[in-house]
């Protein structure tokens, strides 16, 4: 009798002490998020840290819940660094969320880590296909892929984008030049012309319009030459002719882009193609001039 009694009283004692152990552990986790919630950020890191390093103890770091509210405490403290490593491990943990990613994509676009800010927001995309920063994600996302060259995933990307973010300058923009690199010359004309109505000193677009037509005319300039000098009949030379007129109209255009251009863009190569519309429109002092600037520019950057 007295055996089962003891039994018990070990049974009430073992139930007591683990129900005091959780309370204390509900207290600890209650006092760093009431320290969060008062702003006491200092403090709310410190005491999930503490918590944190528990479970690092007995690596136990894939069941730990408190790195995301740490790393959220961490960024108010303005300790980036010490953010950083906290999302990243808790994107392996108990406490990922969609914050997590979200918070660690923007620390990584802050330390310029562009490989690693898009293999984060890409997996955002993935996890959170519905999460309520999605559509930021993907703008960025867009961004990222732009900057990165990754042209290919951008043009898949384009197409789940929101319209209002697709119909603004700054994406149109990107967009052109993903289309450019991918050589779809129909989507660079109907696009470079949309954001030339609505900002008309775009530079990326302006740039497309004054190449374009540049080379337009220099390419039929130099066919129909050599087709001539392979023939010099009467009736070549009246093709020729033709032609030059042709090819005269498209370099005026290719000018009058170059013109709006090089204010905004004062670069050796735009010096020089200015050059040469001037010299094939037998402005020898204006092309001799701009030829001139080229050669300085170029000198200067050796």
């Amino acid at each position: 009798m007295k055996r089962i009694k003891w039994i018990a009283a070990l049974g009430i004692f073992l139930i007591a002490f683990s129900l005091n152990v959780s309370a204390k552990r509900a207290l600890h986790k209650d006092k760093a998020q009431i320290a969060y919630n008062r702003g006491n950020y200092t403090a709310a890191l410190a005491l999930w840290e503490k918590s944190i390093a528990k479970y690092e103890r007995r690596h136990k770091e894939v069941k730990c819940p408190y790195y995301t509210k740490a790393g959220m405490a961490a960024i108010k403290l303005k300790k980036t660094d010490v953010a950083r490593q906290l999302f990243e491990k808790a994107i392996h943990s108990a406490s990922v969320s969609p914050v997590s990613y979200v918070e660690l994509a923007r620390l990584y676009r802050k330390i310029d880590n562009l490989s690693l800010e898009i293999f984060t927001l890409e997996n955002y995309v993935k996890k959170y296909p519905a999460g309520s920063a999605i559509d930021t994600v993907k703008e960025r996302l867009f961004a990222t892929y732009v900057e990165s060259e990754n042209w290919d995933e951008a043009l898949k990307l384009w197409e789940k984008l929101p319209e209002q973010v697709k119909n603004s300058i700054a994406f149109k923009t990107g967009y052109l030049k993903v289309n450019r690199a991918l050589k779809n010359r129909e989507v660079c004309d109907r696009v470079s012309s949309e954001i030339l109505k609505s900002d008309p000193k775009n530079v990326t677009a302006l740039d497309w319009k004054a190449k374009k037509y540049f080379w337009l005319a220099e390419n039929r300039y130099q066919a129909e030459l050599n087709a001539y000098n392979k023939n010099k009949t009467r009736s070549q030379y009246v093709e020729l002719l033709r032609a030059f007129k042709e090819v005269t109209v498209n370099f005026k255009r290719s000018l009058n882009y170059f013109k709006k251009l090089y204010p905004l863009q004062s670069t050796a190569e735009n010096a020089n193609y200015l050059g040469n519309i001037y010299a094939r429109l037998n402005d020898d002092a204006k092309a001799k001039y701009y030829h001139y600037v080229a050669d300085r520019k170029k000198a200067a950057h050796k």
